[in-house]
């Protein structure tokens, strides 16, 4: 890959998307302090167009991913406002707890899905208010994997990095000059204490890479490679829709 000038392409694709195609203002980002939304970040600011940056902490985020985010906004050239979502957490769960089972795995999944779509409800208000399209961070494993929250963070109008392995993505985030703290962090969605996403998939993103280059891995990892592209499969399709009167 020649990473100079698919960035170039990037960030034009990014600029026809936004004016052609959604003929919008801006873009509305959310930043979490990993390597994804920076790379993201920095390409947003190379397109000289409006950028909303937010950050969007629950109770239990860490400070430490605040000042990655923010660092990698210093860096990028953009300002960024934070919006606790830890409010709107808590009244939806109060509201909802009657009706949820008691399998605490279940529970403790639904509530990090939760986190990430009060997270993009809160980017499309904010977008919507500024003539803004939102702008999703999934790369090429989180998306074959479908490492993502159902219209959480899988929710965005554009999504520019979903033909990049994670390999590819540190590639970018190199040569953009990412803070090599966040480039060398864990990687995390955050949505739980201690959580991070080899940990949670059982799969290292080094055996996904290989993968998703067609080379061979372990049998261990190929099955749980599997078993999350799969169990994840209507992630990757739009709603379902039946017949129309005149077809059925």
């Amino acid at each position: 890959m020649d990473v100079a000038k698919y960035v170039d392409y990037l960030v034009d694709w990014l600029e026809r998307e936004r004016r052609d195609f959604y003929k919008m203002d801006g873009y509305v980002l959310g930043v979490s302090g990993g390597v994804d939304s920076a790379v993201v970040a920095h390409l947003l600011a190379k397109t000289g167009a409006p950028v909303t940056t937010l950050m969007l902490p629950s109770s239990v985020s860490s400070d430490a991913d605040e000042d990655y985010a923010r660092s990698v906004l210093d860096h990028a050239g953009l300002s960024g406002d934070v919006v606790s979502i830890a409010p709107m957490y808590e009244a939806v769960m109060a509201s909802v707890a009657p009706l949820l089972g008691d399998e605490e795995k279940r529970v403790n999944v639904l509530r990090g899905n939760l986190q990430a779509r009060l997270r993009m409800i809160t980017l499309y208000t904010v977008a919507q208010s500024r003539r803004a399209v939102v702008v999703g961070t999934d790369n090429a494993a989180e998306w074959y994997t479908g490492y993502f929250t159902k219209y959480g963070d899988g929710a965005a109008d554009v999504v520019p990095m979903t033909h990049l392995r994670k390999e590819q993505v540190y590639e970018l985030a190199r040569y953009l000059g990412v803070p090599e703290g966040v480039i060398n962090k864990p990687p995390s969605a955050g949505l739980w204490q201690g959580q991070t996403d080899e940990g949670e998939m059982g799969v290292t993103y080094q055996d996904l890479d290989a993968f998703l280059r067609g080379e061979s891995v372990s049998e261990a990892a190929e099955e749980r490679i599997a078993f999350w592209h799969d169990r994840s499969y209507h992630k990757r399709e739009m709603p379902r829709t039946p017949l129309s009167p005149d077809e059925y």
